[in-house]
């Protein structure tokens, strides 16, 4: 910063002086870029090459819970493990602010599956996809727990 910039009052705030409610964004915006991508990574693999024109060659419950509700949960662990490792100090250090930080973004866009499945939603699948969101946040965040010791 120059001179001429700290005279005009240009300076950046302190990071003590920004609102909290910034700290969060950046881990968010990980956390939910993460998730897409790896879930539209899955979709191609998933449906273009294992698939392919047939969706019922995965219909099976097992092949279900393989090709659709594991690769999910390990989406949702990479989003969650992103997230969580965006998160810098000292925002971090609050164990509250953290794990919003790295929940959030998996439980809004689980959310946004959850609105878009409108009447197609039923008990059995708000039940299965609650237990893949949970599974994979539980995953990331110990990721996270574990990197960082």
């Amino acid at each position: 910063m120059s001179r001429f910039d700290a005279h005009r009052g240009y300076a950046p705030a302190p990071a003590g002086d920004r609102p909290r409610l910034f700290d969060l964004m950046l881990p968010w915006a990980a956390g939910i870029l993460v998730t897409v991508i790896a879930e539209l990574c899955v979709a191609v693999v998933v449906w273009d090459w294992v698939a392919g024109d047939d969706p019922s060659s995965v219909a099976t419950p097992a092949r279900t819970i393989l090709f659709l509700h594991l690769p999910s949960a390990v989406c949702i662990a990479l989003g969650t493990w992103a997230a969580a490792a965006a998160h810098r100090s000292p925002s971090r250090d609050s164990r509250v602010r953290h794990a919003l930080a790295a929940f959030a973004p998996a439980v809004a866009l689980q959310l946004v599956i959850y609105v878009s499945q409108g009447s197609d939603l039923t008990v059995l699948t708000f039940l299965v996809q609650l237990v893949v969101l949970l599974v994979g946040c539980a995953v990331g965040f110990l990721a996270d727990r574990l990197r960082n010791g």
